[in-house]
């Protein structure tokens, strides 16, 4: 009875709503406590660890497992596998060398587009709306061409003599099982984890963000969220359904970032929160950053959540472009840092101050309604569908 219950939840796909609801909020109460979470901060901290061990990096890099969004990242793709064992997915999936080589290079492309604009599809775009961010325009107008013509790349790669790759799959029933031990696991860890991280000037348990990890990649594994398909979908099949929830997220946490940023009081560091997540990467760093991620993602097949749930789930296709991401990233951190090229990728613009509270949200809430109606016409039509 227990195992059919569980099974009910976490057996099933859940809609990818749901994920668009989970990420939006997720947006507007870490502005409320005052820690947005940044995925390309933390796989860009991977790859810091690894160029570590070669070049002399000026400092000990950040830690490899408990900087703050590091270990979120950890615990996300832990999540991740958690859900695709009780679910019955994992399964190793194994890519042939062409599809492996594409996740090279879009793992690359990724990690210096996800530098230059100063993150990737969570950190710039969707926190961005939160932040009412004008870098989140131009980061969207990147992505949106940048996935056509990653697309357009993509098809013209594909090759009818191409391998399939290889599947190695595992019992269900050891799936579950084996999924239900670190379930239990990860509560005893939470409990037991006394562990303090230092981010700024608080001082955060690591347990707060191994759970807050491991439910975001489980929400995100069940829904399959991804803006990868939010983005390439109603190019390559039409399909509205994710760009949907993708719009769903972006709303939610732009009207929840407008709140809490016009109103500091709700936020726990008030005197900071206006110009949080304000990336100074407008217009040149967020506009060609994202056009860059835009074709690395559809190129790796996953946005940087998209790749790490993917991971989770037995994916060595996007393990690789996770790794090509993390070392990229880090590599164009460096180079930029050493030629003091930093200042070309652009300036902090807060909508608000530019614009005035009401048009920056009427001007964001806008955008989202026509990237809604673009992908709803273009899935009647077909006229963009490649």
């Amino acid at each position: 009875m227990i195992k059919e219950e569980i099974l009910n939840i976490l057996g099933k796909r859940w809609p990818p709503f749901v994920g668009g609801l989970a990420m939006g909020f997720l947006v507007a109460l870490m502005f409320v406590w005052g820690k947005p979470w940044g995925v390309a901060d933390g796989v860009i901290v991977w790859g810091d660890n690894f160029w570590s061990i070669f070049i002399d990096l000026g400092g000990e890099p950040n830690s490899l497992f408990f900087y703050s969004t590091a270990l979120i990242n950890w615990s996300f793709i832990l999540g991740a596998f958690i859900s695709a064992l009780v679910g019955g997915d994992f399964k190793i999936s194994v890519p042939s060398g062409r599809e492996a080589l594409r996740g090279v290079v879009g793992g690359t492309l990724m990690g210096v587009g996800a530098y230059m604009g100063f993150g990737c599809t969570v950190g710039a775009f969707l926190v961005g709306f939160g932040a009412l961010s004008a870098s989140a325009i131009n980061m969207m107008i990147g992505l949106l061409i940048g996935a056509y013509i990653g697309l357009r790349v993509y098809m013209k790669s594909l090759s009818e003599s191409e391998s399939p790759g290889k599947v190695i799959t595992v019992p269900r029933n050891f799936q579950f099982y084996l999924g239900i031990i670190f379930i239990l696991l990860i509560i005893l860890v939470l409990f037991l984890w006394e562990k303090i991280i230092y981010v700024g000037m608080f001082e955060i348990s690591a347990s707060s963000l191994l759970f807050f990890g491991v439910v975001l990649g489980l929400i995100n594994q069940r829904t399959r969220f991804c803006f990868v398909r939010a983005f390439r979908e109603p190019f390559m099949t039409g399909d509205a359904t994710m760009t949907k929830a993708a719009v769903l997220a972006i709303t939610i946490a732009a009207v929840g970032g407008y709140i809490v940023k016009k109103s500091p009081a709700l936020s726990i560091v008030a005197e900071d929160i206006q110009p949080m997540m304000v990336q100074p990467s407008f217009w040149f760093g967020s506009l060609v950053g994202g056009f860059i991620f835009g074709i690395g993602m559809v190129l790796a097949g996953g946005c940087s959540v998209g790749s790490m749930w993917r991971a989770g789930e037995g994916s060595i296709k996007s393990a690789i472009a996770l790794f090509f991401f993390a070392v990229a990233g880090s590599l164009t951190a460096i180079l930029f840092r050493k030629y003091d090229l930093t200042h070309i990728l652009g300036k902090r613009v807060f909508l608000p101050e530019t614009l005035g509270w009401e048009w920056a949200i009427t001007l964001l809430l806008a955008l989202a309604l026509l990237w809604y109606l673009f992908a709803v016409w273009n899935e009647r039509t077909g006229r963009f569908t490649v």
